[in-house]
């Protein structure tokens, strides 16, 4: 370990800022509370709140300021140096989660080298606006990823960019950051399903279209892009009519909200023939792992606190599988399963871990049941019309790392809530056998207004209008 590196614990006796106001900031936040660290509150360069500043002016005397980690570290020390905060008492937590690193300015040539680049990014504004191009970061998301299949082959002057692509997603794919430079710079309409900070991408969005996708209708707290001041997009897509209007534009800012459905949902009412294969594994296999069983499929959201081990006893839950002639497949975040191929759980028969960076979504239509916790799949499930699960083991827990949720547990439960594993096992033998809460789904599918028709030809025919 580097020299200028240091460990929690020294920090114990000091007076310190966290940032930024996000859910990695706030676990952090909790950890140090914890450990002894005196935290003052919380510094987002955005973001303002009861106890988040965005300016040193506001800020009580302190000793260090420590940022979360992130891709955007650098970005955020220098917004936070910017507004008057002292470069020599910022500190950035290290990959390993363990060590802090204390931020250095850089050099005159790196800011050199930034401001170059910062004036390169107004060159786009003079390129004709030829393609649609849908874009992602490193990994190409499932609504993304669908809309572009069927997009690009019907339409021209289609293209998906990739800006940092940790694998091949799509066989169109660009394969050439320069090129996808220059296609992004001669967009006439952008479509994405994440939130970015990318320069040119911050360029781009305030003079050519952007459509945002998004990914789900949220149960838990979203940024959004709200605190974005340069931010506002021509049209933001979910799947619901209700969450358009009640719930989007508090964190979204959008010039209009369409209830034209995700594409990632159409797989969910397509025979397998018609579904959007591309980086998901096959249907063949699919077949192969089922051999007439039926499927239950496991998907939890990601933790921001670093806790993603479910108190479930893989062995006993394989033998209850087994003599309930079902099988288990877990989808983890990316994060927590980088794999790519499907494996076996240790000594079981009957569970599976499906691999984190592909698209489930063509084996989530045939599944029998779905198990999940607070994931937004359970909205998308709710057009299957098929059992689902609630695990919520550490509702307190979650709850106060990513705050209130945004709409009442009623309206989001959608069947049995598991708290603990013995639960779980109950729940699952009553849900295999029998579904008695079909009435509960149709309730949330009409209040919330969900489209639950293949949504990808009419939000293609509206990006055409749009170019």
């Amino acid at each position: 370990m580097a020299p200028s590196c240091y460990p929690p614990e020294y920090f114990r006796q000091l007076k310190v800022y966290v940032a930024p106001d996000n859910p990695a900031g706030r676990h952090l936040v909790e950890e140090l509370s914890a450990s002894g660290v005196q935290v003052l509150g919380i510094i987002d360069n955005l973001k303002t709140g009861v106890d988040v500043i965005n300016h040193a002016e506001r800020a009580l005397p302190y000793d260090a300021v420590l940022i979360a980690r992130s891709d955007y570290q650098p970005q955020i020390a220098a917004g936070m140096c910017e507004r008057g905060f002292d470069n020599d008492r910022i500190w950035c937590l290290q990959a390993d989660g363990k060590h802090y690193q204390r931020y250095r300015i850089p050099s005159l040539l790196q800011r050199w080298s930034q401001r170059l680049l910062s004036r390169l990014q107004r060159l786009p504004l003079l390129f004709p606006q030829l393609f649609t191009v849908y874009y992602a970061e490193k990994f190409v998301d499932s609504n993304v990823l669908v809309a572009f299949d069927y997009h690009q082959a019907i339409g021209s002057r289609v293209r998906l960019v990739v800006r940092e692509p940790d694998r091949e997603f799509h066989p169109e794919q660009c394969r050439y950051p320069w090129l996808g430079w220059l296609y992004l710079c001669c967009a006439r309409v952008v479509v994405m399903d994440h939130e970015s900070t990318n320069p040119l991408l911050n360029q781009l969005r305030q003079q050519r279209k952007l459509v945002q996708l998004w990914h789900g209708l949220p149960f838990k707290y979203l940024a959004g892009n709200k605190h974005f001041p340069h931010v506002l997009d021509h049209c933001f897509v979910s799947s619901s009519a209700w969450f358009n209007r009640h719930v989007f534009p508090q964190m979204f800012k959008a010039s209009s909200y369409l209830a034209l459905g995700y594409p990632r949902n159409d797989a969910l009412v397509q025979i397998s023939e018609a579904r959007c294969w591309y980086n998901a594994l096959s249907a063949a296999q699919l077949q192969q792992l089922r051999q007439g069983r039926k499927l239950v499929l496991y998907m939890p959201t990601y933790r921001d606190n670093g806790k993603d081990q479910p108190p479930i006893d893989w062995l006993a839950l394989d033998q209850l599988l087994q003599a309930l002639g079902a099988v288990l497949v877990v989808k983890n975040h990316p994060f927590l399963a980088p794999f790519d191929e499907l494996r076996a759980q240790p000594d079981c028969a009957a569970i599976f871990h499906y691999p984190g960076r592909r698209n489930v979504y063509p084996w989530l239509a045939d599944a029998d049941l779905l198990l999940t916790d607070y994931s937004s799949v359970a909205f998308d499930f709710l057009g299957v019309d098929r059992p689902i699960i609630h695990f919520m083991y550490d509702l307190a827990e979650y709850r106060q790392v990513r705050g209130q949720f945004l709409i009442d547990s009623e309206d989001f439960i959608a069947g049995d809530v598991a708290t603990d594993f013995a639960d779980l096992c109950q729940a699952l033998q009553h849900n295999l056998t029998q579904d008695q809460h079909s009435e509960k789904r149709r309730l949330l599918r009409e209040k919330f207004a969900i489209n639950t028709d293949v949504a990808t030809p009419a939000l293609v025919s509206y990006i055409e209008q749009l170019r």
